[in-house]
């Protein structure tokens, strides 16, 4: 079985400020699960500077006795679960703490304050930061669904700086548990049980054979987590993280999260060489396995670029619902696949 890697290309003609003629390609490519479409714009491959903002002294502004996260206030300024949920209030280890989120994006919602401190640039991040606060993200996980049956939606989030919507400066991750989907959740689960009613097999093991084969957006491999680029990206960078080994969240174990850090430090290198200080990450977990179910991982940059500092989301992002890159996936993949030698 093939996978279909559709692309339309469109070419737009016009004259310079001398007269020249000039003409533009755009390129519509869509996606091999869902059809939904993203476009790559102005001569991709080229891309454009980013330059990382530096959030020094914003670090100093808000650190401290102004940070509930800070470690003289995570203990007494966050609040804590119920004992039914977890005794004693809050989930800890090594310097990660877990406790629940005071605007919670669902039924259960819990917030990892990752590291005691305030300020971390990506190259400052270590195994064990990230290790801990993935496995007191898992252990939150295993509490809610052994105590409400009806959570059947799980899913790991991180905004990292203001970029990505982060509102906090200090390092933290959401973790979420839902009786209702998210739209890409539901998106995922339709178009991926239909993929797998056709070919009898889970699209995102076929997706990594088949990118895997063909080394053309193929990104690395750790331990059982594999990287690719996606083809139709939602943004200048997309990169895909799939488990071999891992169809549901009750096959996660310690190894898979040590993987996703491992993986994260060789991407956080990378990002930084490209002028990239900012990130969305979802890591989305099927509760119930099924036949077609499998967990994966979104790894999406966010930047900002310019003399003000101008968002990468805009009109067509938010109101069209069309992904914008400035990067050919086929590029990008090779960019980061140097830091997975």
């Amino acid at each position: 079985m093939t996978l279909t890697f559709r692309a339309e290309q469109e070419f737009f003609t016009f004259l310079d400020p001398a007269g020249k003629p000039l003409e533009r390609k755009t390129e519509v490519r869509f996606d091999p699960l869902t059809g939904e479409t993203s476009r790559l714009v102005y001569d991709p491959g080229a891309g454009a500077p980013f330059t990382p903002p530096g959030y020094e002294e914003a670090a100093k502004a808000t650190e401290g006795s102004k940070c509930p996260f800070c470690p003289d206030n995570v203990h007494t300024m966050t609040p804590t679960f119920s004992n039914e949920i977890v005794e004693g209030g809050r989930l800890v280890k090594g310097e990660a703490v877990a406790f629940p989120n005071l605007f919670p994006y669902g039924k259960h919602n819990a917030v990892v304050r990752m590291t005691d401190s305030h300020y971390v640039r990506l190259e400052e991040f270590s195994i064990p930061v990230l290790a801990d606060a993935l496995s007191v993200a898992h252990a939150y996980l295993s509490k809610v669904l052994q105590t409400d049956p009806k959570a059947t939606h799980a899913s790991i989030n991180w905004n990292y700086l203001p970029p990505s919507g982060g509102s906090i400066l200090h390092p933290h991750i959401h973790v979420l548990a839902s009786e209702q989907q998210t739209r890409y959740q539901a998106t995922v689960s339709e178009y991926g049980q239909a993929f797998y009613e056709k070919y009898k097999q889970p699209y995102y093991q076929a997706l990594l054979e088949e990118e895997r084969r063909l080394q053309q957006r193929w990104v690395g491999q750790q331990d059982t987590l594999g990287w690719v680029h996606a083809y139709a990206p939602r943004s200048h960078y997309d990169f895909v993280g799939i488990y071999e080994d891992a169809p549901s969240f009750a096959e996660l174990d310690e190894r898979h999260w040590l993987a996703l850090a491992e993986s994260l430090l060789r991407f956080f290198r990378f990002f930084r060489e490209a002028g990239i200080a900012s990130f969305n990450l979802a890591a989305f977990i099927p509760v119930r396995r099924t036949e077609a179910s499998g967990v994966h991982i979104r790894l999406i940059p966010r930047l900002t670029t310019g003399l003000l500092a101008t968002s990468d989301m805009n009109v067509f992002n938010f109101v069209h619902g069309e992904y914008l890159s400035l990067r050919t996936p086929e590029t990008a993949s090779k960019e980061a696949a140097a830091f997975f030698l």
